[in-house]
């Protein structure tokens, strides 16, 4: 079951919500009686063909157990809302247990197939894993204001150890992400705005328009460019001396990001699990990961799924040759237990930019795509368990930022 859910947490983002009609809020109010209650035959049997190959029975067993292991006790679920795009209908629900929520997205198409039973994270208050913010930093909460006047609530943390400290911004991966990139009880970009923090750097960060409004994106303008950009000139308010940093879909687009803004704007990127390859290479790749061999004919028709859902995944967005057009400094960060974003793709940046003097590699053989420690074969399992960020990748962040300003 964990291998569907963060399939399509990864990749697919949500719609737009509204309150639903007694039928659809029945038959979803039952779906999600059928996985509560571990009726596993009884829910497989809703799922589209595509769907039963990448999801195998037996993930289904146990499902709700294995939240319950990483969040505590189930305690209620609350209203049912709506939303319709592509010929798919999404039901969703908060679901609240005793150390935190998560949202349940179930997807239908007209013949009632399931198509997706997406557990997502929601905003906690118990964010950053626990670090605290250094005694000489303050944290504030504001608004970044895009140029289509949306309103995405920020977090912006301010060093108190020079009188105009660096800023960084933090941009998301794909989906509907929070402002600390929430997935179940960790929260790696608080952690990282904490951590750096103790090395004299600022941060700001916001919730993606995907988050605050759940409305359907139709181009990765919408989804991530224009937000980050919004935000890059809300950083210039507080310091000149501003950074870019990007992890998965967000690093993909830093270079298209950073060519889009005058000169002298940005001091550097860095890119955390940064895509190389199209979207798509990366979908069928997990794909074929995830799921057992000689589904090849039903994984395509899982792509397919999601180039229907997804359609601006499609384009090709020569990330590569956009960063050889750009001569601002740049740090790459890999993971060598990321299955998501592999050593593939980190390789071919070194390939692409390695030769440049002011680009730089780092690689964390036990990291995996959230930059946390894990041993043995990387799964989606492991993403519900509570960790920090190492402090040799936030050193390394800080030393490659402190270096620039010399």
């Amino acid at each position: 079951m964990w291998k569907q859910l963060f399939l399509v947490l990864f990749f697919c983002p949500l719609t737009l919500y509204s309150q639903e009609s007694d039928e659809g809020t029945r038959y979803a109010r039952h779906i999600f009686s059928l996985l509560l209650n571990n009726q596993t035959d009884s829910l497989f049997t809703l799922f589209a063909d595509t769907v039963k190959t990448l999801l195998p029975r037996e993930q289904l067993e146990g499902g709700m157990k294995q939240v319950e292991q990483a969040l505590g006790a189930y305690q209620h679920q609350g209203n049912w809302e709506h939303a319709h795009h592509n010929n798919f209908d999404a039901y969703s629900s908060v679901l609240s247990f005793e150390r935190g929520q998560l949202s349940i997205v179930i997807t239908i198409d007209d013949k009632k197939q399931l198509h997706g039973l997406r557990l997502l994270p929601v905003a906690s208050e118990q964010a950053g894993n626990n670090i605290p913010l250094p005694a000489d930093a303050v944290e504030i909460e504001d608004t970044v204001r895009t140029g289509d006047d949306i309103a995405l609530p920020c977090s912006i943390v301010i060093s108190g150890q020079s009188p105009h400290p660096p800023m960084v911004v933090l941009v998301h991966g794909s989906g509907p992400n929070d402002r600390n990139e929430t997935i179940f009880s960790n929260h790696p970009f608080c952690d990282l705005s904490r951590q750096l923090a103790r090395h004299g750097i600022s941060s700001l960060r916001y919730d993606k328009r995907t988050f605050v409004y759940r409305q359907p994106v139709t181009s990765m303008d919408e989804e991530t460019i224009d937000d980050a950009l919004s935000a890059i000139q809300m950083a210039h308010r507080f310091t000149e001396r501003v950074y870019l940093v990007g992890h998965s879909l967000g690093a993909m687009m830093s270079p298209e990001i950073a060519s889009r803004i005058g000169k002298g704007e940005l001091e550097g990127i860095i890119m955390m699990a940064t895509p190389a390859r199209s979207i798509m290479d990366l979908i069928h790749d997990q794909l074929t990961y995830l799921t057992t061999d000689g589904d090849s004919e039903q994984r395509q028709k899982a792509i397919e799924q999601i180039q229907q859902q997804s359609p601006h995944y499609l384009k090709d967005y020569r990330q590569l040759e956009t960063a050889r057009q750009l001569d601002i400094p740049m740090l790459f960060l890999q993971g060598g237990r990321d299955y998501q974003v592999s050593t593939k793709d980190f390789q071919l940046w070194q390939q692409t930019l390695g030769n440049r003097r002011n680009v730089c590699f780092k690689y964390y053989p036990s990291l995996n795509h959230l930059f946390l420690t894990g041993e043995g074969k990387p799964t989606p399992q492991e993403y519900t368990i509570p960790g920090n960020i190492p402090a040799e990748v936030v050193d390394d962040m800080a030393n490659f930022i402190h270096e620039q300003l010399q």
